[in-house]
């Protein structure tokens, strides 16, 4: 009798020690859950070997010899260059080291970089340690080829969301400064290579000829956006890194591969299978099952275009689409006037102590927001109008964690 009690309650210990590892502890069904996020690079890029083969094609020069290239890497939302151009610095770092040549690797985000001097600074840092706070972008220019020469080595630039930044009447000074460095100083011809990285070559019809002039012959390379059997081999290899052996049934990563190539790709995949591996833990659950994925793929803000991802857009458009939401929660209407809109886009700047854009350039924003499927817009007796087609409640919560984690620049 005693020896029963005794085995009644070591088994239902065992099961609450189960139960427990399983909820909080070391038997998550994960093994690398960061394998799963959209800046993870991972060492195989399937469905892009040949791309990257092209791209390690034209950059052989830079590392045999004193030349620089200038490539552009362009394709649709969800078809990996971020991935790409940033899994090409890895391999390239890796080959010069092979070969006894010094080369960096630098990625720039231009959406989050509305001027020269804060895409310098970021280069200057990355080069040197020192952001250079009050130099002007010239003399971080400057600083950079000093730092480069002096290791006698190269460095490889990729500028992302260019077209973005083209698309939004920065300033493009840039554009002068990076191609032409060698006449800042003499040292740095063939030194700095340059990838321009954005969702089309349209960006360029906006360029005048001298700039177009200043970028010199450029090879492209193009993404085409996966298909789904792409997208379903993608997604095993990313399960096989970031899950636990079979947490993660084939039949599993088919379904989810079918989801997201009508929401936004690998990027979505990637989201919902980590969202869907967070329940299997909160749930005790061993494996993922398909009622996870069904119930993060409700919870994902979508717009006309499928998944819309606020920690893509520059911070201006956050801080808009932010005072918009706030706008429509207050006021309890389906629209509202984009008056009242700027006016809360000017409050949201000034808590972060940001200067407001003026209304033509948020005009544009509005027009871009509406295109990209996260608002409405519709014109009225000569006003404008701007509501929202989805709740916005959990596009709040993700604007606002981007918001958080976003660089803080004016």
């Amino acid at each position: 009798m005693i020896l029963c009690i005794c085995v009644k309650n070591f088994i239902g210990f065992y099961i609450y020690i189960l139960f427990y590892l399983r909820r909080f502890g070391s038997l998550s069904v994960f093994s690398n859950r960061e394998a799963l996020l959209h800046h993870y690079v991972p060492d195989r890029l399937p469905h892009r070997e040949r791309e990257l083969a092209e791209l390690k094609k034209w950059f052989e020069s830079v590392l045999s010899g004193n030349v620089n290239v200038k490539v552009h890497v362009y394709g649709p939302l969800g078809t990996g260059k971020t991935v790409l151009c940033n899994r090409l610095g890895g391999c390239l770092m890796e080959e010069a080291e092979k070969r006894g040549v010094k080369l960096r690797f630098v990625f720039v985000n231009l959406a989050y970089t509305p001027k020269p001097y804060h895409i310098m600074s970021i280069l200057m840092e990355r080069v040197t340690g020192n952001p250079g706070l009050g130099l002007s972008p010239e003399d971080m220019l400057i600083n950079v080829v000093k730092a480069i020469c002096r290791e006698d080595s190269k460095l490889v630039i990729a500028l992302d969301e260019i077209d973005t930044y083209i698309k939004e009447r920065r300033n493009m000074k840039i554009l002068y400064m990076l191609p032409r460095v060698h006449e800042l100083d003499p040292r740095a011809a063939g030194r700095i290579s340059l990838i321009y990285v954005s969702r089309s070559l349209e960006w360029l019809s906006r360029l005048d000829e001298a700039t177009l002039d200043t970028l010199g012959r450029t090879a492209a390379v193009k993404l085409e956006k996966y298909g789904l059997e792409e997208i379903e081999d993608i997604l095993g290899c990313r399960v096989e890194e970031a899950f636990r052996s079979a947490a993660v049934p084939s039949e599993i990563v088919e379904f989810t591969a079918q989801i997201s190539y009508r929401c936004g790709g690998i990027r979505y995949a990637l989201e919902l299978l980590l969202g869907a591996g967070m329940i299997a833990d909160s749930e005790g659950s061993s494996t993922v099952k398909a009622d996870y994925v069904r119930r993060v793929h409700a919870g994902i803000p979508k717009g006309m275009n499928g998944a819309i991802y606020p920690d893509e857009l520059s911070l201006h458009k956050q801080l808009l689409l932010k005072a918009i939401i706030e706008g429509l929660r207050s006021g309890d209407e389906p629209y509202m006037i984009f008056e009242d809109a700027y006016d809360l886009y000017a409050v949201e700047c000034e808590l972060l102590d940001k200067e407001a854009e003026d209304k033509e350039t948020i005009h544009s924003y509005i027009q871009d927001l509406s295109s990209e499927g996260y608002v409405l817009v519709k014109g009225r007796e000569g006003e404008v109008y701007i509501g929202m087609e989805y709740p916005f409640n959990r596009l709040y919560e993700v604007l606002e964690r981007a918001l958080r984690t976003a660089p803080r620049y004016s």
